[in-house]
């Protein structure tokens, strides 16, 4: 089993991660408000843990939560009630549900419950009953508990809404986890419990008509092989041009399955070194469908398609020394190949035992409703922007 220890500590220590980020919140002169996010690379032991679930991993044909939010590397701050009671949170395109550990939840029974900071409705002068059921099916873990109403602090703004209270945490998955809970910020269709789940965090931004834009982008750090208060921003309001360079390609968000979803696109090809590897090709015409989820940790795609990819592009040495020789890949978005070198789709994980950094690929095959997944190695060298007012999603080079 690997050792729990580094995350168990980060998770005792997030609260005053939770409250040293939400002071950082700020707004510039643009009207764009930066919320800052950290980076927790995931180790060699967690990334095994991973690819054994997603081998393993079949979905029926149900919108979910795109996330195994397990395999989440960048959170940021939430604030809760009156006075504000501070979290730390994977704000994430694969979902629509903002929730938190509640203090109901018996730290005696679930240790998740005792290791994260709890909501305590009771020390809240703004909250009202709501006691709706909630379940949420993750990929990695089923969280339990209910609805309630209160203020949502977020991006600087106070907003009544409603939150998932979590009372059951079972498992040992959700003690390592080094986040509190998960601020969705994919379309409120497949928001929990359907069929009409509460408004999300961002859709409560939009009905407020606070901001100058309704977009958010995000800028992911490169990788550091440790955590740290970097760089990484969610920006709420549009772009930051201090983040990207040149101009924008933008697809349409596509709808799943008669829903307005996912953040999802078409791809029309997928190259290696260049030349068309064919992965695109279908019955039904030729396109992928891509979500875009800063959910997840790595590249996904379906196994038949996949997997001649991984084939194609090699064996990666644990050591790195072959890394500078591996083929450029590349998706072709919007009629543009957007290359992704080795230095982006090669992970550098930390080995818990030895402390070594190992290079392993960023690829893996994960059945899932037919869909691929652009995770964060897509998005550090494309910053992202996500467009409600236009229903689009934008892609221009990180800087």
């Amino acid at each position: 089993t690997a050792p729990l220890s580094a995350l168990i500590m980060f998770a005792l220590t997030s609260p005053t991660i939770a409250d040293a980020l939400a002071a950082r919140i700020k707004t510039t002169s643009d009207g764009l408000i930066h919320v800052p996010l950290v980076h927790q690379p995931k180790t060699k032991q967690q990334h095994a843990a991973l690819a054994a679930w997603r081998q393993q991993a079949r979905r029926g044909n149900s919108s979910v939560p795109i996330t195994n939010f397990q395999d989440s590397e960048y959170f940021g701050p939430i604030s809760v009630g009156t006075p504000p009671q501070n979290f730390l949170v994977i704000y994430d395109t694969g979902s629509a549900n903002l929730w938190v550990p509640s203090s109901k939840c018996p730290g005696s029974i679930f240790k998740a419950c005792a290791n994260h900071s709890k909501y305590d409705a009771t020390k809240s002068s703004t909250y009202t009953a709501d006691g709706t059921n909630l379940l949420l099916p993750y990929g990695s873990g089923i969280c339990d508990g209910h609805l309630s109403n209160d203020v949502i602090h977020f991006g600087g703004f106070d907003l009544l809404g409603k939150l998932g209270e979590i009372t059951i945490e079972p498992g040992e998955v959700w003690v390592e986890s080094p986040f509190d809970g998960i601020a969705g910020l994919a379309y409120p269709d497949i928001a929990m419990p359907a069929p009409t789940g509460p408004t999300p965090p961002f859709d409560l931004l939009m009905q407020a008509g606070v901001l100058s834009r309704n977009a958010f982008s995000f800028y992911l750090s490169t990788q550091h092989g440790e955590r740290l208060h970097d760089s990484s921003t969610l920006v709420l309001g549009g772009a930051d041009p201090a983040h990207y360079t040149g101009e924008f390609t933008y697809l349409p968000a596509q709808r799943y399955e008669g829903l307005q979803a996912y953040w999802l696109v078409y791809g029309q090809d997928i190259k290696i070194g260049g030349v068309s590897t064919g992965a695109c090709k279908g019955l039904l015409g030729t396109k992928c469908k891509l979500v875009v989820d800063t959910g997840t940790s790595i590249l996904t795609g379906p196994s038949s398609k996949i997997q001649p990819l991984i084939q194609q592009i090699g064996n990666v040495s644990a050591d790195c020394s072959n890394v500078a020789s591996l083929p450029t890949l590349s998706f072709t978005l919007g009629g543009e190949d957007m290359p992704l070198e080795p230095e982006f789709y090669v992970l550098k994980v930390k080995d818990d035992t030895t402390g070594v950094v190992e290079c392993q690929l960023g690829m893996q095959a994960l059945d899932q409703l037919g869909l691929w997944i652009l995770g964060d190695p897509f998005l550090r060298k494309y910053y992202t922007t996500f467009d409600r007012d236009e229903d689009r999603i934008g892609f221009a080079l990180a800087k």
